[in-house]
């Protein structure tokens, strides 16, 4: 049996069953990961590396996408790190996913070069000096480039992912232009983009993301996704 603190709580997730365990008063995971989430394609049997799990959401609601895929969530927190093993262990996908509890600026020493399929990514977006930082380290890591920033996420998705594999990420969107000059930079090719409004007539705020790596020039921009009034949108970052 799974054991709990008095700090946490399990939740269901409405995709086949599947339980994460999450913490009552800091960080729990956004709307943004399970946009991101819809947003990526995969591919039967394929290595995927998740950068800045969090709680594990992204791993838990990949597994089950396609038959055999083989998944790593790293996280730099040991608390959310330990508390995403525990949902993996509830959910009996031991076998499927590994987390670890690990700085992304270090995977070099860990993994191989180009092991992966798919890199995916809800990284932090927020500057140092923009905006007011959370006095919670959790929720502070998650939102602001505390730990990592965009230039090392895309330099390390660069190290990790074969030739022709796949980046996704989620940003916002006002910062695209730095977004798709840093891909660009690490040999990532913004092939797919979407932009997220809060709602029809609003300005968008988020951007969804893929890149390939060493990719032919050619940009497809999707249809916009509008969040309406989903209660979710509460929890954007």
């Amino acid at each position: 049996m799974t054991e709990l603190d008095n700090k946490e709580k399990i939740e269901e997730l409405k995709d086949k069953g599947l339980k994460i365990i999450q913490a009552r008063d800091s960080y729990r995971f956004s709307v943004d990961s399970i946009l991101l989430v819809n947003f990526i394609r995969v591919k039967n049997y394929e290595k995927i590396i998740d950068l800045g799990s969090g709680s594990g959401i992204i791993p838990l609601l990949l597994a089950g996408k396609k038959r055999g895929l083989s998944i790593y969530g790293v996280e730099i927190q040991e608390e959310l790190a330990n508390m995403a093993r525990r949902s993996v262990e509830l959910n009996n996908l031991t076998e499927q996913i590994v987390i670890i509890q690990e700085d992304l600026k270090n995977l070099r020493s860990i993994f191989k070069n180009s092991q992966f399929d798919v890199v995916v990514s809800n990284p932090p977006y927020v500057s140092l000096g923009q905006g007011k930082i959370s006095p919670l380290r959790s929720r502070a890591v998650a939102r602001h480039e505390i730990s990592c920033d965009l230039e090392d996420i895309l330099s390390v998705s660069n190290y990790l992912l074969k030739d022709k594999g796949r980046i996704y990420l989620i940003y916002k969107s006002a910062k695209l232009i730095k977004v798709i000059t840093t891909f660009k930079k690490y040999d990532l090719e913004p092939k797919v983009i979407k932009f997220v409004h809060p709602r029809p007539g609003e300005e968008a705020n988020l951007v969804l993301l893929e890149g390939i790596k060493e990719g032919k020039e050619g940009l497809k921009v999707e249809p916009p996704l509008f969040l309406k009034d989903d209660p979710l949108r509460r929890d954007i970052k």
